[in-house]
């Protein structure tokens, strides 16, 4: 190639970015006119399911050579970018979402920085980290949260107690695991069976469960839990929060499982009906609920349950939070369901276990803005 055609298509490309650069601003100011207007209705800043419809409207327009994860990976930018200016139209501009280059700020641990974390196993998925160490450092909090994959749950708990960790999330597969371990269980934990959030004193490791808030939360978005009938998928730890929460709001569960002995010893500690997962086409209900690992990333092309079963359901829920939208909810949607995702729970959860931890309020909005970030930008 010539000098000269080097510099030719080199000056196509700097057309081609003056172009770019007056369309980007053009879609600002339209981003900025739907930042007044969602103020003046009152309506939330972040909207994830639009969002996610114009990725999906994008990949389906795109004709190459971008890929599609590319053609994602740059409009997850100017997505973030339109939802940042949309949240200046707020009063005082309190609706801005926190971005991910902030939350990677470097930490200024010192030998007074309170360490709190996750255990599980695995954890390298985990968002919790991203979320708590946001609002940690959004309220000057000095503390950092910490990612723990554990193989022995007595020791890791012996070694967190000689580090005087402060409090610690609890993940797959721990959370009934930890209930023999532990010094004390508050009254919603025991009646859960289930911990997903530790506070570390000097007295010993107390135990709560914050997943039920967050479950309810979600749940009463897609219809009123009194008077209908949800079908859980799952018999762990998760599990028992869903139906903690549901039938405490007067809602009717039906257990679904895989293995019979640990679904019907679930369903019938809360009173509840049980089926296998392999009867579940005779299964009937108003919502299904997924409260097991499968469909979550990297395994994401997965679901739980023959998808021409979902048209029978008035709504969907998934625990899984990562990806956003799994392909349970994918096809749910197709199937015209509502559906909520497990990024809701995630969050709502998130939020209870900071306040339980520091007696402060949570920066609940940010907190979800930086996580759904992440997420959009996977």
């Amino acid at each position: 190639m010539s000098k000269g055609s080097l510099n030719r298509l080199r000056q196509d490309i700097e057309a081609l970015d003056a172009k770019l650069l007056r369309l980007l601003n053009e879609r600002a100011s339209v981003s900025l006119r739907i930042g007044r207007l969602k103020v003046q209705e009152g309506l939330d800043i972040r909207d994830p399911w639009r969002e996610q419809a114009v990725f999906k409207y994008l990949t389906r327009h795109n004709k190459g050579p971008l890929k599609a994860h590319e053609i994602e990976e740059i409009f997850g930018k100017i997505v973030a970018i339109s939802r940042r200016i949309q949240s200046g139209a707020s009063p005082g501009g309190s609706d801005r979402p926190m971005q991910s280059a902030d939350a990677d700020s470097t930490f200024a641990v010192s030998g007074r920085t309170d360490l709190y974390g996750i255990i599980g196993n695995p954890v390298a998925h985990s968002m919790s980290p991203l979320m708590h160490n946001t609002a940690f450092s959004l309220l000057g909090v000095d503390a950092i949260y910490l990612p723990f994959e554990v193989d022995d749950l007595p020791a890791a708990l012996t070694g967190m107690k000689a580090l005087k960790v402060k409090g610690a999330s609890v993940t797959h597969p721990f959370k009934t695991q930890i209930l023999a371990l532990i010094d004390e269980i508050d009254d919603t934990a025991e009646k859960i069976g289930a911990v997903n959030t530790l506070v570390f004193g000097e007295d010993g490791i107390r135990g709560t469960n914050t997943d039920w808030v967050g479950a309810v939360r979600c749940l009463e978005a897609l219809l009123p839990i009194k008077g209908h009938t949800f079908v859980v998928i799952g018999a762990g730890g998760a599990a028992r929060a869903v139906v903690f929460g549901i039938t405490s709001k007067g809602g009717k569960v039906i257990v679904v499982n895989r293995s019979e002995e640990k679904g019907r010893l679930l369903a019938e500690e809360f009173d509840c009906t049980f089926a296998l997962l392999s009867k579940i086409r005779s299964v009937g209900g108003d919502c299904l609920v997924n409260t097991t690992p499968v469909g979550m990333y990297p395994k994401s092309d997965r679901m739980p349950l023959p998808k021409r079963i979902l048209g029978t359901y008035k709504a969907v829920a998934d625990v899984i939070y990562n990806p956003f939208e799994t392909m349970l909810l994918k096809e749910a949607k197709a199937a015209g369901c509502k559906v909520s995702s497990g990024f809701h729970m995630f969050v709502y959860q998130g939020v209870e276990q900071f306040n339980t931890w520091t007696g402060r309020q949570a920066p609940a909005r940010q907190m979800g803005a930086v996580v759904y970030e992440r997420l959009a930008g996977q």
